[in-house]
Order: C-alpha cells, then sequence, then structure tokens
C-alpha cells in the first residue's frame, strides 16, 4: 500500500512539473496573467471590474496558472488557458452538465459571460448576449436535454473549431438538412461520424458510417457489414449514406 501512495504522489507531482513546464512555454501568449502570476488573479481582476467576488477557489488542479473556477451554488464556470497559443477556453456548467463553452477573446468577455451565468440566467439568454458560447438553439437543446439536437447543432456550427468537425465540415453542411439523418444522433468516433437511433448510449450499430479522406472535402462511406465505398464529395458522400439506411 505505501508503494501505490509513493507511485500516486510521484506521479502527481510529475503531473504538476509538466503543468510548470507547459505554463513557461505557453507565457508569452498571456503577458497580462503573466505578470499578475497566474489566471484566477488575473480574472479576478476583471471581476473586481464588474463587481463581483470571484471567492475562494474550492477545485485545485495540476494547472494552476493555466485553470480557475468560479461556483455559486451548482453553477460553475472553468476558464483555461491554452498552453499551446492565446486561447481563453470557457466552459459554464450546471451540477456535471456543460451547457455552455467556448473560447473567449480575452478576460474581460469570459468575465462577463460568467458572471451572466452566474447570476442565474438561463443558457439562451447567455448565448444571446455571448455568441462565442455557441447559438441559441444549441444551448436551449442542452438545457432540455435533447442530445439528438444539440449533437447535430454542436457537430454543423463547430464554433469551438473542433478539428473532426473541421474535417467534417463539407458533409455536414449537406447532412444537416437531410431529415432522414436529422432523425437519427450522429456521434463521432475518432475521426469517423456515426449515427443511431438511440439518441443515447448505447448506440445502434447497424448504419452507415462516414470517414473524412486525406483530400479536402472528400469522404468514405462505411457500411457496418464491412462495405467501403470509394472516395467521393460531399453531396455523393451524403446520397450513399441515405442509401444504405434501412427502411
Amino acid at each position: 500500500m505505501a508503494d501505490v501512495r509513493r507511485r500516486r504522489v510521484r506521479m502527481q507531482y510529475g503531473a504538476m512539473a509538466d503543468a510548470r513546464d507547459a505554463w513557461g512555454e505557453a507565457a508569452r501568449w498571456y503577458p497580462e496573467v503573466v505578470a499578475v502570476g497566474d489566471v484566477r488573479r488575473a480574472w479576478q481582476a476583471e471581476f473586481d471590474r464588474i463587481g463581483l467576488p470571484l471567492g475562494p477557489c474550492t477545485r485545485q488542479s495540476v494547472s494552476p496558472h493555466r485553470v480557475a473556477t468560479v461556483e455559486h451554488g451548482e453553477l460553475r464556470a472553468d476558464l483555461l488557458l491554452s498552453p499551446w497559443e492565446r486561447k481563453f477556453y470557457l466552459a459554464l456548467r450546471a451540477g456535471r452538465s456543460t451547457l455552455l463553452q467556448g473560447h473567449a477573446t480575452d478576460l474581460a468577455a469570459a468575465a462577463g459571460a460568467a458572471r451572466l451565468w452566474l447570476s442565474g440566467a438561463r443558457p439562451g439568454q447567455v448565448a444571446a448576449v455571448w455568441p462565442f458560447l455557441g447559438s441559441v438553439a444549441l444551448a436551449e437543446a442542452r438545457e432540455r436535454g435533447d442530445r439528438r439536437e444539440s449533437s447535430w447543432l454542436w457537430l454543423y456550427e463547430n464554433h469551438c473549431a473542433d478539428p473532426v468537425g473541421t474535417r467534417l465540415r463539407s458533409f455536414l453542411a449537406v447532412a444537416f438538412h437531410e431529415p432522414r439523418l436529422r432523425a437519427l444522433r450522429p456521434y463521432t468516433s475518432h475521426w469517423t461520424l456515426c449515427f443511431s437511433r438511440e439518441p443515447e448510449w448505447p448506440f445502434c450499430r447497424d448504419l452507415p458510417m462516414v470517414d473524412p479522406a486525406e483530400t479536402p472535402d472528400r469522404y468514405v462511406v462505411r457500411t457496418r457489414d464491412g462495405r467501403v465505398h470509394d472516395e467521393t464529395d460531399a453531396a455523393r458522400a451524403l446520397r450513399l449514406v441515405l442509401a444504405e439506411l434501412p427502411d
């Protein structure tokens, strides 16, 4: 048992050392944060300007320089600084559910959105004021727990510039408007776009899948029985998928 505890301590300190190294590499992206020591102090300054105390951080992180959290009851706002570029990722949560997320332009925008969220505003109201968090439709779909609609909107809008959504962009642009597909739950597995009749896990596994090809805006349609169609464009890939759907 003592050996297990020692290994855990070494892993924890190793993770903290990696986080410090990453912060050192990222410091050039956030001079205003470096000037005050860490993101929590810098974010606190923005909250002070708008008259909202950040309060004690109750969540610990192996990346304290890059992560800050503010809570009010079951509502929570998490801010994370990217170590690779100047990017402020904000997630607004209720309990365990992430209802809004996106990349703020700066600390002030992240504080303003967090303040509105923590005041008790509905997800759609926050999205209407702060569009970097996604559309009002996406926020409302998440609030009502509509996994099918929110999954389609998340992939189609791709407001967080997810690389999987980016490579699927051309196919999603046409598939989003197809009623037979909109009746299904889309989800991705690695780089593959899959569909399910079930809105939540476990998903069904008898529907066709779409893989982005190496060439941009080209796709390969695969069936669950192992057949693979030739690489093609988005419009023909959609026709192939529809043809493979059971009646």
